[in-house]
């Protein structure tokens, strides 16, 4: 590939995007760029053509490739790490596989993906364990966030002191509001409790830069099909050797191994093979990190997005009339910006039925798309900055903005 000289528009042509969508919501889903299809399809051909081959022989290798080349990314021992198919799969695999006991306790946070709201709720369903939540009003500056943490870690302590907080879950960059979380420090400030710490990173990879060795948290997972432009369905689960024996993926294979009995962990086989499945987005790592390179690389790309970002949630809030969720310190905001809409709702409709009106308009009406989102009592909607966006999107956005909140207060 020849080294891009431009973002923004130029680089539409190299997605598969329709002539005139406008794309401001590459966090939910992500996309792959064209170059990678033909090797997609490539891996799943040779799967067809000699299955056994392939899946028996063939993806071994692909697959160390791959994983080394992330690890590499991602700055860690490539044994620490598994593929795995979206980062609530790497969630479960490590919530589910802790043995709790009745009346432990989790701490956890309000800006929790639903997903993993919904996992920690089946821990206390079925484990009995006791949820620690830290209530988040954004903007909030990175201390304020830690100095709530802390007072509820010691506020739980004090009060039963003999009852653990086994783990703490808690994102690097959360999905509503989209906005960058100080993980770094919070993963030391639970170390220095005992507290497990597991890291939600659904949005990280590709999106900042990360060094695992050195953040060394207990567990951390992040999509790669979001911000890297590897094709959907790829993630990875991080765990250091120490705690490989605690985890077990989701779904039990023949290479399980019993380590409370002292049997040594099987961690890369474990989460190696799942079953038979299609293993080729995951193969295409190694093509995407190429991709990327290709445009200038990291800080290349996370420059761009993280600019225009916020000169983008600016423009948007300026013509809207409102402003940007973002802290004195202005850490909240990454390739994500977070704009306040000049939305009341005063028909007092249902908080689910405004967010499905509001993506209907978007998406069906005006080609667009947004995350919208109500936190702290007002009403918000997510924008995504990535290469192949300039500010015309953001301004067609803030135009459609008017009509749609317009419409829905009627």
């Amino acid at each position: 590939m020849t080294k891009s000289k431009s973002f923004g528009h130029s680089l539409r042509p190299q997605f598969y995007f329709e002539d005139k969508f406008v794309p401001l919501n590459h966090g939910s889903f992500g996309c792959c760029p064209r170059s990678l299809h033909p090797l997609l399809r490539s891996y799943q051909e040779q799967s067809e053509q000699q299955p056994d081959r392939f899946l028996r022989r063939d993806i071994l290798m692909l697959h160390y490739k791959n994983r080394q080349r992330l690890a590499t990314f991602v700055n860690c021992d490539y044994k620490d790490l598994a593929f795995i198919v979206n980062a609530s799969y790497g969630t479960n695999s490590v919530l589910r596989s802790l043995s709790f006991n009745p009346g432990d306790k989790v701490l956890c946070f309000s800006t929790a993906y639903n997903a993993v709201e919904r996992t920690l709720t089946f821990l206390q369903d079925h484990h009995k364990v006791q949820l620690v939540p830290v209530t988040l009003s954004y903007p909030l500056a990175d201390q304020e966030i830690l100095d709530l943490t802390k007072q509820a870690i010691d506020r739980e302590l004090a009060a039963e002191p003999s009852i653990p907080i086994r783990i703490a879950v808690f994102d690097a960059i959360s999905s509503v509001p989209g906005v960058r979380f100080p993980f770094e420090a919070m993963i030391k400030l639970v170390r220095e409790y005992k507290i497990l710490s597991l890291v939600d990173g659904a949005h990280a990879a590709g999106q900042i830069p990360l060094n695992l060795a050195e953040l060394d948290p207990d567990f951390f997972v992040s999509n790669l099909h979001k911000w890297l432009f590897v094709p959907r369905g790829a993630a990875f689960l991080y765990v250091p050797k120490r705690n490989q024996g605690l985890i077990h993926p989701t779904i039990i294979n023949y290479a399980y191994r019993s380590t409370a009995n002292g049997e040594p962990s099987n961690f890369e086989e474990e989460f190696g093979w799942p079953g038979t499945m299609d293993f080729s987005t995951v193969l295409c790592v190694n093509a995407a990190i190429d991709f990327r390179e290709s445009l200038g690389g990291e800080e290349a790309i996370q420059s761009y997005c993280n600019d225009l970002a916020q000169k983008g949630g600016q423009l948007v809030a300026d013509l809207c009339g409102t402003e940007v969720l973002e802290n004195d310190d202005k850490t909240l905001t990454v390739a994500m910006t977070n704009v306040r809409l000049p939305f009341t709702n005063k028909q007092n409709k249902p908080e689910g039925e405004v967010v499905n009106a509001f993506i209907d308009k978007w998406m069906y009406e005006h080609n667009t798309m947004g995350a919208p989102y109500k936190h702290n009592d007002k009403w918000y909607v997510r924008l995504s900055a990535q290469v192949y966006n300039d500010l015309d999107d953001f301004r067609y956005f803030a135009e459609t903005v008017h009509k749609v909140c317009k419409e829905l207060e009627e």
